[in-house]
């Protein structure tokens, strides 16, 4: 009866908080196009509807609208620079929301299909870590791109000037054409130069936001190289060449350490679904391992030597070039 109640209570939630959030967009549109009506009234007469924007999503609004009371929350650094470094549009608060609604959202789903409580908070805190999981790894995919493009920028740039091209000319060439994330840098690099902010300064803060040793290699030498003279153009190749070398290396590195990284996490993620598996499937076989003193404790062991198996792994794996 308890947990019937519980239920109920969730879907009503879930439901008024759909309904609230589908009112609002609708509230605000409305809003919006009375607005414009009455301080554009010809421009709105003239085209006969309302300005064609890309609204934004019901799932956006939501979270958009519960992000306004964490708005006076001070966020980590580490938070603030880990969303600029994996290129998200959104906001600290709008992250904390987000990853809110993936706590609730996993945690009502496994409830709604009759697992016991402690499932359920397992699965919200999954839910709560899951998208932060996610934005890492987005972050450390957009920053590894750069080595890639950093060899087609450097190769651009030196044929641009080797054809006549200024090197202001050259970045702009590589903003129009190379796409995220150097592409986009380096046409911020030329409109923030056009405004009158130095070179170095604007440089130090493109590397604040693509923290990547190569790139730190390119931008010291050009600097060094504006302020003592020399072929620039040269200079770019050079680095080229020994960037793509580098490059080469680490895919070696990535081809022969992928075994070990496919065993770390076979050999992790065997016992946590082998868990669920019995939990799901068999409870009264797996419940004295939750509510025996000695389950506790096989537990923790088990979850402390997979922790430091899994670290042992990786310390072997990852080979600094």
């Amino acid at each position: 009866m308890m947990n019937l109640f519980v239920q109920l209570l969730e879907i009503v939630v879930a439901v008024t908080l759909v309904t609230y959030i589908f009112l609002k967009r609708v509230t605000d549109k409305q809003r919006m196009t009375s607005r414009l009506r009455e301080f554009l009234p010809t421009a709105m007469a003239k085209e006969g509807e309302e300005p064609h924007e890309k609204a934004p999503s019901v799932f956006r609004n939501g979270i958009q609208t519960v992000s306004r009371v964490f708005r006076n929350i001070q966020f980590s650094v580490k938070t603030k620079k880990n969303l600029l470094e994996a290129g998200s549009p959104l906001k600290p608060e709008e992250f904390f929301a987000l990853r809110l609604f993936a706590a609730a959202g996993a945690g009502m789903i496994i409830n709604l299909l009759g697992a016991a409580w402690y499932l359920s908070l397992l699965a919200a805190v999954t839910g709560f870590i899951l998208p932060n999981i996610v934005m890492g790894q987005k972050r450390k995919k957009r920053l590894a791109r750069i080595n890639y493009q950093l060899i087609e920028v450097l190769g651009m740039t030196a044929n641009s000037m080797r054809a006549g091209f200024s090197f202001l000319q050259a970045m702009q060439l590589v903003g129009r054409e190379v796409p995220d994330p150097l592409g986009p840098e380096f046409d911020r690099v030329v409109r923030q130069i056009s405004l009158g902010i130095p070179l170095e300064e604007v440089f130090e803060e493109m590397m604040d936001r693509l923290p990547n040793k190569e790139l730190e290699v390119v931008v010291r030498a050009i600097l060094a190289q504006r302020k003592s003279g020399g072929n620039l153009a040269e200079l770019l190749e050079t680095m080229e060449e020994t960037i793509r070398g580098r490059v080469r290396i680490v895919e070696e590195l990535h081809t022969l350490t992928a075994q070990g990284r496919l065993s770390s996490w076979v050999i992790t993620l065997i016992p946590i679904g082998l868990g669920i598996y019995l939990a799901l499937v068999n409870k009264d076989y797996f419940s004295p391992m939750l509510e025996h003193p000695l389950g506790w404790l096989m537990l923790f062991v088990a979850t402390i030597s997979t922790i430091i198996g899994w670290m042992f792994i990786q310390k072997i794996i990852r080979i600094e070039v």
